[in-house]
């Protein structure tokens, strides 16, 4: 049996611009985009829907015409872009999703067993698909749950239509016919100011819609906009431990930088910044030739991205361990003063008690420590089980 994640008109037409478009909207992308990687991770399948219609449409008799096919308001809003290789896009000329062909086929083809629907606008197309689904499955006699959950779904205020109102309306009406709806204890963004205007880092002032009224809250960001805003598959920023065999013995290579923020050198492992279209692995190496001059033989991903700061910033950051081998010069910028400086593996907990690190720096190696005991008392485990068959 699989599952089904379904994102309905999550377009520019409706979300960023043109004639029924309502920016509002946008404050529902992180929660879907959410439930997008549990999707990929659970190895469900999912579906964006997109508005497309021909000029002359019959819908613009009772609509205004918006998201003609092959313009910028049909297609999918730029945070769900990364995501396209990940679902099945169908163009839809419909209000009802449930009408198009390649829907009915996945449908008859898939034992879906539970189908989640987000996207907009809940009182029409999440509406008529989600009620649709429903009539289907009582006609067939299946077995099927039909969820929506209220962070994920949302619709456009004009006059006489205010978003909040028919959302809970028709959230109810759904409940009543047997949909499966998941209210939400989480606060959601209203409002992002932007502060700053510097190259690297940048201060926000963010309004978030409490349970309690609208808290207001400063952050800072390497980022266009906050992660809340526009989401980022990719990390900030790369943190790598090298190291590398030197007489059997093995040799982490730290470096020693001058930190401008706290006045003084502080030892770290390699780290940056991963640049725009660029993979987080690649950075890392790049890292690696740019402040140690290394060549890397190996390099794994040893931790996802974890965010640096939460309580200030939406940095985050992934941690890599890289064999590699001393071959070039550093290649620094004016403002860096970078050490390398070669630590034996005996010396490195020392090190740690007694000097100065970055915090992320600190614990992944005494992590990456913590590894090589383990190994080392498996190797003696090992020669110790040999003895004793012998």
């Amino acid at each position: 049996m699989k599952d089904l994640l379904v994102v309905v008109d999550m377009v520019n037409g409706f979300v960023k611009g043109g004639a029924l478009a309502d920016p509002n909207i946008n404050k529902i992308t992180p929660a879907i985009i959410a439930k997008i990687e549990k999707a990929k991770k659970e190895g469900a399948t999912i579906i964006a829907f997109r508005d497309c219609h021909e000029e002359n449409d019959e819908e613009f008799k009772s609509y205004p015409p918006h998201c003609i096919k092959g313009t910028w308001e049909s297609e999918l809003i730029d945070e769900l872009k990364p995501y396209e290789k990940d679902m099945i896009i169908i163009d839809k000329n419909t209000t009802n999703g449930f009408n198009t062909k390649k829907m009915r086929e996945i449908l008859d083809n898939n034992n879906i067993k539970n189908i989640d629907i987000t996207g907009c606008c809940t009182d029409i197309c999440v509406y008529d698909l989600a009620t649709s689904l429903m009539r289907h499955n009582a006609l067939k006699r299946i077995s099927m749950n039909i969820s929506v959950s209220e962070n994920c779904v949302d619709t456009f205020t004009l006059p006489g239509h205010d978003a909040n109102e028919v959302n809970q309306k028709t959230l109810k009406e759904l409940e009543e016919l047997g949909v499966n709806v998941f209210r939400n204890s989480e606060v959601y963004p209203v409002k992002v100011k932007k502060i700053t205007n510097q190259k690297f880092l940048n201060l926000f002032e963010v309004t978030y819609q409490g349970k309690n009224g609208d808290v207001k809250y400063e952050m800072v960001t390497r980022r266009e906009l906050p992660e809340v805003v526009k989401p980022s598959i990719n990390p900030d920023a790369v943190h790598i431990i090298p190291y590398s065999y030197v007489n059997g013995s093995m040799v982490v290579y730290l470096i020693k930088e001058f930190r401008y923020p706290v006045g003084d050198y502080v030892y770290a492992v390699p780290a940056g910044l991963v640049n725009e279209g660029e993979e987080a692995i690649e950075s890392a190496k790049r890292e690696l030739g740019e402040e140690i001059g290394a060549e890397v033989v190996n390099i794994k991903r040893t931790e996802t991205s974890a965010y640096s700061s939460v309580g200030m910033s939406d940095e985050r950051a992934e941690m890599y361990e890289a064999e590699v081998k001393l071959t070039e010069k550093q290649h620094l910028d004016n403002s860096e003063e970078i050490e390398v400086v070669p630590v034996k593996l005996d010396e490195l907990e020392p090190l740690l008690d007694n000097e100065k690190f970055g915090a992320r720096s600190k614990y992944g190696l005494r992590s990456f420590i913590y590894k090589q005991k383990i190994k080392e008392l498996e190797k003696k485990l090992q020669e110790v089980n040999e003895e004793r068959e012998e």
